[in-house]
């Protein structure tokens, strides 16, 4: 059994799960080549060894475009304002006011529109030149990355980043950076989809080659390997929540058809039983989304 070092916990129990096609971009799209994957069984962290350039793609219109074929900022918009409204149950409203927020990897900016409001002071943190421009002209304070941020080292109090540390290539470094901003006292709210344990379970290699594993994410984090990062970069206070995004008609619809895109519409699929799906996975901990919340 061929065994790997974890850049998490740095032991050396590392070992294949996979080897196999990834998804490459969108749906339906894949690598040439097999890709190993790993995990630890140590902190239970999966990744795969670094296949793109990461800053040159994240920097480009490369991501967006292969992910969701445009780059069009109402485009952006259309697709993720309706997430806005989930990022704000994992942070809640109160901590925002009359403090300086800072938001990881966040596009063109949808989230921080709303934030912006109410915060003293907003700073936009996105490599790619596009988005930036779009948010230069909110008049919102832009970087590329946290480590050029200097003029708010030590003076951010709220650090949010939404889908972002599974695109990074080091996540440690990731939380150096994040812990660099803040404020003593400060706090940083990290969200990341999980491996989605039920539907691994119950489709297997499907559901792992057809959408879990791809090239854009070279991590998926769980609750122990993210408490791990937090704890080896001195935060405090570190707690972990669980939040199931997507419902049962999805999960119906993936064994029925055996692929994503397959969600089942029907009258006995009621918002009580959606609701009961996503508040049982979530405590349960088998949800397919997990927030870090911890402080400097």
């Amino acid at each position: 059994m061929t065994m790997k070092k974890c850049k998490i916990c740095s032991c050396n129990e590392a070992h294949i799960i996979y080897d196999g096609l990834i998804r490459d971009g969108g749906l339906g799209k894949y690598t040439k080549e097999p890709v190993k994957m790993y995990q630890c069984d140590k902190c239970g962290a999966i990744w795969h060894d670094q296949i793109k350039n990461v800053e040159e793609y994240y920097e480009s219109t490369e991501y967006r475009m292969e992910l969701e074929d445009t780059t069009c900022e109402s485009d952006f918009y259309r697709m993720h304002d309706p997430e806005s409204m989930n990022k704000f149950e994992y942070t809640g409203t109160t901590i925002f006011r009359n403090k300086v927020v800072a938001d990881i990897g966040c596009g063109c900016g949808a989230f921080l529109d709303y934030v912006n409001g109410v915060a003293s002071n907003v700073v936009a943190i996105e490599p790619s030149s596009t988005y930036r421009e779009i948010m230069d002209r909110k008049g919102f304070i832009t970087y590329p990355y946290m480590s050029e941020a200097k003029d708010f080292f030590a003076s951010v109090d709220v650090v949010t980043s939404f889908d972002v540390i599974e695109h990074v290539e080091d996540p440690v470094k990731f939380m150096e950076e994040v812990k660099a901003l803040l404020v003593d006292g400060g706090q940083a709210i990290i969200g990341t989809p999980t491996d989605a344990p039920v539907m691994r379970e119950m489709l297997g290699e499907i559901y792992e080659r057809e959408l879990l594993f791809s090239t854009q994410h070279i991590w998926i984090l769980n609750d122990k390997s993210l408490k791990m990062i937090a704890e080896k970069m001195g935060f405090r206070n570190i707690s972990i929540k669980y939040y199931q995004r997507y419902g049962l008609n999805n999960f119906i619809g993936w064994i029925k058809e055996r692929k994503p895109r397959s969600e089942v519409n029907a009258n006995w699929l009621s918002n009580p039983l959606e609701n009961l799906w996503k508040d049982e996975l979530s405590r349960q901990g088998l949800s397919d989304y997990i927030v870090l919340y911890c402080q400097k």
